[in-house]
């Protein structure tokens, strides 16, 4: 049993030490505090200033409310001219009907640019949308690769994690792609997970056969698919992917396949 002394030598100390861990805490909580409104502010300017970009294309929906699911490709066209005014790289425009992706789609000199500054070229951890530097600027090449950061709450490329339920996936099957020259309406026809170093990037493929036996391999077991999916894919001439993280596990990809069934020549078509 410690003596009077003793006693009242530690005391002291105790309060000293519980009045830094209560410093120490709130300063702890102040800076989550300021974190989390950081975050929900670059949330909401970058959900503000693309509704500006949506009013430049000529759309009259705005970035938080789904998409139309009965939407088409004849319902829609795109002021390319005011686009490119904000932003040379534009290549085309995302949709699909029923969930919140609808977004213009860029292309830059490499990978890295995209993922921290919206449409407008201003800085976000929100990103913008993209296709590989690496792949066709008119998204007609055979490996067409767009990417886009799964956001907390639920813009971008969130959805395209929905898509490991079946019922979601058959629900959202419909893809709208919009670019200058061509439209086209793709069909999801198989959802997987991928680490990043997967060998997704290929984009050249010689010898007949070779595009589809890339996608047998890179697809291997979707984690959910359309009925006779791997038919689809054989005869497709040309594949798109759409690429966002996986919730739980960042270093994983979740991946969206589909294919081309329809190519339309829009209104508006650029003569360039």
């Amino acid at each position: 049993m410690p003596t009077k002394d003793e006693t009242s030598e530690a005391t002291p100390k105790e309060g000293l030490l519980s009045r830094l861990l209560l410093i120490f805490g709130i300063l702890l909580l102040v800076m989550a505090v300021a974190i989390a409104g950081y975050i929900i502010w670059q949330y909401a300017d970058a959900q503000s200033r693309n509704n500006q970009i949506y009013s430049v294309a000529g759309l009259t929906m705005s970035s938080n409310e789904p998409v139309d699911i009965d939407t088409t490709l004849e319902d829609l066209q795109f002021d390319w001219d005011a686009l490119r005014a904000i932003n040379p790289d534009v290549v085309g425009w995302i949709i699909i009907p029923g969930t919140n992706v609808n977004y213009p789609v860029v292309q830059g000199a490499d990978n890295e640019h995209y993922l921290y500054h919206l449409f407008d070229d201003s800085s976000s951890g929100t990103g913008a949308i993209f296709v590989d530097y690496k792949g066709s600027p008119t998204l007609t090449g055979q490996n067409n690769i767009i990417y886009g950061h799964n956001i907390l709450d639920g813009t971008m490329f969130s959805d395209i994690t929905l898509y490991a339920n079946q019922d979601y996936f058959d629900r959202h099957r419909v893809v709208l792609l919009y670019t200058p020259a061509l439209n086209f309406e793709l069909s999801a026809v198989a959802s997987i997970n991928i680490s990043e170093d997967n060998p997704l990037r290929q984009f050249y493929f010689e010898g007949e056969g070779e595009l589809a036996a890339f996608a047998s391999k890179t697809i291997g077991s979707p984690t959910t698919a359309a009925p006779g999916y791997f038919d689809s894919i054989k005869e497709a001439e040309s594949l798109y992917f759409l690429v966002t993280c996986e919730t739980i596990n960042w270093s994983m990809r979740s991946v969206l396949c589909c294919v081309p069934v329809r190519v339309e020549i829009p209104l508006n078509a650029s003569k360039e």
